[in-house]
């Protein structure tokens, strides 16, 4: 079997992006000084793409299934009418006591409302940043604040003994998950 001249080539990412989006051939080949018949064999055997008007009849379906897709102000409306519904249908299931089954129903259509708004394109995830930094400038360790405070209370034993207690419990809970 023969080496795919294409496949070798340097700029071939390039080349497969320009075959993908439908370019034609002859113009492909043109501009990486490449014969157009290995252009050809590479886009089918290498690729396994259809011809260029293949390719772009695919990309017209492709627009036309997004153009099909609701509007953001068709989502609104559809989103507000829900919310009508759910207000209605809470009180209606509060008065019968059916509570539980008119929410997941309102639940499902919502999240169907959900799906279709990110297949249009008008659920994007939040891009907001948010930095904090936090400047620590205590110069005591935990140790040291141990140690004074058992210091201090040196000669009062009860009272040492309870902070010694209270010490510790804090660093078992600080080492517990």
């Amino acid at each position: 079997m023969r080496t795919c001249n294409t496949c070798q080539h340097l700029k071939r990412p390039e080349i497969d992006r320009r075959l993908a989006a439908g370019e034609a051939v002859a113009q492909v080949a043109r501009d990486y000084d490449l014969t157009v018949s290995s252009v050809h064999r590479h886009r089918v055997n290498c690729l396994k793409l259809g011809s260029s008007n293949d390719i772009k009849k695919e990309a017209a379906r492709g627009s036309a299934t997004v153009a099909l897709l609701p509007s953001k102000e068709t989502l609104s409306s559809a989103y507000a009418d829900l919310r009508t519904r759910i207000d209605e249908i809470v009180a209606q299931a509060q008065q019968q006591g059916s509570l539980n089954v008119a929410i997941t129903g309102l639940n499902s259509i919502r999240q169907t409302l959900d799906s279709l708004a990110r297949l249009a394109g008008h659920l994007q995830p939040a891009s907001t940043q948010v930095n904090v930094a936090v400047q620590n400038n205590i110069n005591v360790g935990v140790v040291q604040i141990a140690e004074r405070l058992i210091q201090k209370f040196d000669d009062e034993p009860e009272l040492k003994a309870r902070i010694a207690q209270a010490l510790l419990e804090v660093d078992h809970d600080h080492r517990s998950p």
